[in-house]
């Protein structure tokens, strides 16, 4: 059995893992635009909210009541831990996955929160097309959607290959375009053996060829025994 999707799940991180995830800290967002694509349920824009950080989110499905979201997010927590304890792929142990799952329970808790509170934080978009101008934003995080939702063949997790290599392209290039700077997490293989996604490196040529600053950022965040290809594609805009 694997963990193998045929959609997007509603599933997000809390504050402390995103920052674990980026390897960053609130003192180097406060002062910048920041964007967080996609945002799911992730308790991200919560924690900002609490720091004073001017950060926004975005999501195809912020379109939907705070109701809908909750059952959703409630409903696809279940739907990805029950898939992911089956997939001996994912190297987790029985331990691990309560703690996980808590902390899944917990961003979804402040992301609820937030998104009755500040829907202003919430914007409704989907990539590659953004409701942004040009450098709209100082950093853009992104996590958990480019080269996750890659197909398993490819380490990925979808059944099929809606999310392909070009869609990838242009979805960065999208980033890019809204943001100085750009953080993806994870660049691993999310499924198999243990590699770099490959998709990564030839996505990253392009756009070192095109001007851009591009570079690895170690992880703090520690999961399922990814440790040599645990970073952050970060991609600073050219001029």
């Amino acid at each position: 059995m694997s963990l193998e999707l045929n959609r997007v799940v509603f599933f997000g991180r809390s504050w402390s893992e995103s920052m674990d995830m980026y390897a960053l800290d609130a003192d180097a967002l406060r002062g910048k635009r920041v964007l967080d694509c996609p945002g799911g349920p992730s308790g991200l824009v919560a924690g900002a909210i609490e720091r004073d950080i001017n950060m926004v989110a975005v999501d195809p499905q912020y379109s939907e009541t705070a109701e809908t979201l909750a059952r959703r997010g409630a409903d696809d927590i279940k739907l990805t831990i029950n898939k992911a304890r089956k997939d001996p792929s994912l190297r987790m142990e029985d331990s691990e996955y309560a703690v996980f799952e808590q902390e899944k329970q917990n961003a979804l808790a402040a992301f609820m929160q937030a998104y009755r509170v500040h829907p202003e934080r919430f914007v409704v978009g989907s990539l590659p097309e953004l409701p942004f101008e040009n450098g709209a934003f100082d950093l853009v995080l992104s996590g958990h959607l480019l080269f996750v939702y890659a197909p398993r063949s490819l380490g990925g997790i979808m059944k099929s290959e809606l999310f392909d290599l070009d869609f990838h392209i242009a979805a960065v290039r999208e980033l890019i375009r809204v943001g100085k700077e750009v953080r993806i997490f994870p660049t691993y293989a999310f499924t198999g053996e243990v590699r770099r996604q490959p998709w990564v490196e030839p996505v990253s040529e392009i756009f070192r060829r095109e001007g851009h600053e591009v570079s690895f950022i170690p992880s703090r965040w520690q999961q399922q025994g990814h440790v040599d290809f645990n970073d952050s594609l970060r991609i600073v805009r050219g001029v």
